[in-house]
């Protein structure tokens, strides 16, 4: 009966294709794949910590926390829901090629939604959103003074061309490597100075 082909189950792409990768990962594994992948998208496209795109990808990446997690925290809900539009005025200034010059969004976008903020909102409980947005404010400074004169983001020139002394995401990659070892080197450092005792015999 033709009634009867609606009213067959629909087989799972992973039994048809058990190869795909993406439909037989654990949804705990997925989701902060599917995170990752958003937050880091919104850097690769214009090749920048920060641009006119990133707030865009970190609100889909804390909208997809959201409706996974069920959360119906006031304040997150409010914090999305700026970040959407903050979003979506980046994304057409970006289709457009129009440059961003208006100071909030720069200032929102680098200190309230760059991709560390995001992570940190989405990683962190709901309760601790206003820790989230200090540490992550805070690390997003510390960051531009760290590259001066370089700059970590980008919002956009009508010649195409990032603003002079541009940072791409290899010197920041190159600067957090930088950090590490001498992090390593103060370890090593103190581990091999003799302690008082032993001077002492």
């Amino acid at each position: 009966m033709p009634g009867d082909v609606w009213e067959r189950p629909v087989t799972p792409i992973s039994q048809m294709l058990p190869l795909v990768v993406a439909e037989n990962l654990p949804w705990w594994l997925a989701v902060p794949l599917l995170q990752l992948m958003l937050l880091v998208s919104g850097i690769l496209i214009e090749k920048t910590y920060v641009s006119r795109v990133t707030p865009i990808t970190g609100a889909m990446a804390l909208f997809v926390h959201v409706i996974v997690s069920g959360s119906s925290d006031l304040w997150v809900g409010l914090y999305l829901d700026l970040g959407i539009i903050l979003g979506l005025f980046g994304l057409y200034a970006y289709m457009e090629n129009i440059p961003v010059e208006r100071p909030e969004f720069k200032l929102l976008s680098f200190f309230a939604y760059g991709p560390l903020t995001i992570l940190l909102v989405i990683v962190l409980p709901h309760w601790l959103l206003a820790v989230a947005l200090v540490v992550g404010a805070v690390v997003n400074f510390k960051l531009i003074e760290e590259l001066q004169p370089a700059k970590p983001y980008y919002y956009g020139h009508p010649d195409d061309e990032h603003d002079e002394g541009g940072a791409g995401m290899d010197d920041i990659i190159a600067l957090v490597q930088k950090r590490v070892r001498d992090l390593y080197e103060s370890v090593d450092l103190e581990r091999t100075e003799p302690k008082e005792g032993d001077k002492a015999s």
